[in-house]
């Protein structure tokens, strides 16, 4: 029993036909004709038969090649202008791979020849660059598929599939039997309400028969990676800060953090922080919180100044935030945030200039330093399942004593994902707080690396779907 599509598709098929034909001529996307053709063959009404052919293709390093010619090409002009070069100095124009072949192809040809650790000029050849473009154009031979076989990620082989379908003689009686008035296709509300069932009889579907697989939608790994922390810290008594802010003043980001405003090793700050242009100095502190801080920076650094505590800037680190949850804190309490902070940094495998930092402070009468590096460890391997964590001694001007945290990645080693530490004395007694504050923050992005068993933490920020859907 066959469907209106089906029947379509049989009546195209006295002669054998390829996949692409068929689907032009329906005006019909090929999937769906593919699909179709597979349940006609399941069931004996045609004969599909598969042809692969292979091609090959310029991989994206062949591609480049074709734009900054072959290796043994650009060391051979150098040679034709210069007539001897070093090695060391071939070696830095060349990686190892195209170094290594490029010396022997020009040797093998008599080109060059090697003495004193120089490499020497003796005659041009003509190389195999004008052949690329034939492989880009499908326009090539075996003997030139050949030239390319053997060299590393300069082509690739790739499987042209086609598909040829002809109807049998079992589909042919099925086309002279069809009568689409005898069969319901859709389960649909009105077959029901109007009980068409009782006259016609349902077309069968074969549930075993193969389908083309949808990429369904799911939730990005990174997100769910955050979410998963939020719970934890939320299932161990934690809240979540609600007083973020991305731009907020010098005085919230440096100042009330017992940090001077002229310390070495920044300008104006020790924070390598992005500064906010053509926005006037902005005022988000309470007055009272802006003397007393200002008294304290003045006693113990002998330095103080109103119109860079109004700097705007963006916020570099969480910490920020947790001295704003220090107006007003619950005690006993516990809490988190998760968000963006913004440092002037050198983009590379373990750095960015953006990262979501994780910040948390704890409040309370009897606790103390040991407890601190309990909270933290149990967070890291609980989260990321990390085998090896550990602290280093470390110093930062608003904690004492302070540590730095490691965590062991599969590939990097030990990567630091932290700092942490006891808010100072002197620091909380802006707030009137005369207890033990304990305070971390983790950057959540190299959490991720572990978690996600990445190299390279410009990944989590990657446009590619493919690896999204993965």
């Amino acid at each position: 029993m066959i469907s209106e599509f089906e029947y379509k598709i049989l009546k195209l098929l006295n002669d054998k036909k390829e996949l692409n034909e068929i689907s032009k001529e329906l005006n019909e996307d090929k999937y769906k004709v593919l699909r179709a053709l597979g349940f006609l063959k399941e069931k004996n009404l045609i004969d599909l038969e598969e042809k692969r052919i292979k091609r090959y293709v310029l991989t994206e390093l062949g591609e480049k090649y074709i734009n900054i010619k072959l290796p043994e090409r650009r060391l051979l002009d150098i040679l034709k202008d210069k007539k001897e070069i070093s090695m060391d100095e071939a070696k830095k124009l060349l990686d190892n791979n195209e170094f290594s072949y490029s010396i022997g192809f020009l040797r093998k040809n008599n080109c060059i020849k090697i003495e004193n650790n120089k490499i020497i000029f003796i005659k041009d050849i003509g190389t195999d660059d004008k052949y690329l473009i034939d492989i880009k154009n499908r326009n090539y031979s075996e003997e030139i598929i050949n030239k390319f076989k053997n060299r590393k990620g300069i082509i690739e082989e790739k499987d042209d599939i086609f598909y040829y379908a002809k109807i049998n003689e079992n589909g042919l009686k099925e086309i002279r039997d069809f009568n689409p008035e005898n069969y319901i296709e859709e389960y649909n509300k009105e077959v029901f309400d109007k009980k068409l069932y009782k006259n016609k009889k349902f077309r069968p579907y074969d549930i075993n028969i193969k389908v083309k697989p949808e990429n369904i939608g799911r939730y990005n790994k990174y997100l769910e990676f955050l979410d998963n922390i939020r719970y934890e810290l939320i299932s161990m008594g934690f809240k979540e800060m609600d007083n973020y802010d991305l731009i907020l003043s010098h005085f919230w980001n440096i100042d009330t953090l017992f940090i001077p405003q002229d310390h070495p090793a920044g300008d104006i700050s020790i924070m390598d922080a992005f500064y906010i242009k053509n926005i006037n100095n902005i005022e988000d502190f309470p007055k009272d919180l802006f003397e007393k801080v200002k008294n304290t920076q003045i006693k113990y650094f002998k330095n103080f100044n109103n119109d860079i505590a109004k700097k705007p800037m963006l916020i570099s680190h969480n910490t920020a935030i947790s001295a704003r949850t220090l107006l007003n804190p619950e005690k006993p309490g516990k809490y988190f945030l998760i968000n963006k902070v913004f440092r002037y940094d050198t983009i590379d495998a373990k750095h960015f200039i953006e990262f979501n930092q994780l910040e948390g402070i704890v409040l309370n009468d009897n606790i103390n330093f040991i407890e601190l590096l309990g909270i933290i460890g149990d967070l890291v391997i609980n989260i990321i399942k990390a085998k090896n964590v550990k602290f280093y001694p470390a110093y930062f001007p608003f904690t004492e004593p302070s540590v730095e945290v490691y965590a062991e990645h599969p590939k990097l080693g030990l990567i630091e994902i932290g700092g942490a530490g006891v808010f100072r004395e002197e620091l909380l007694r802006q707030y009137n707080i005369d207890y033990p504050v304990l305070a971390w923050g983790l950057g959540i992005d190299r959490l991720a690396m572990l978690y996600l068993n990445i190299n390279d933490i410009r990944e989590l920020h990657t446009k590619n779907i493919k690896s999204l859907q993965e």
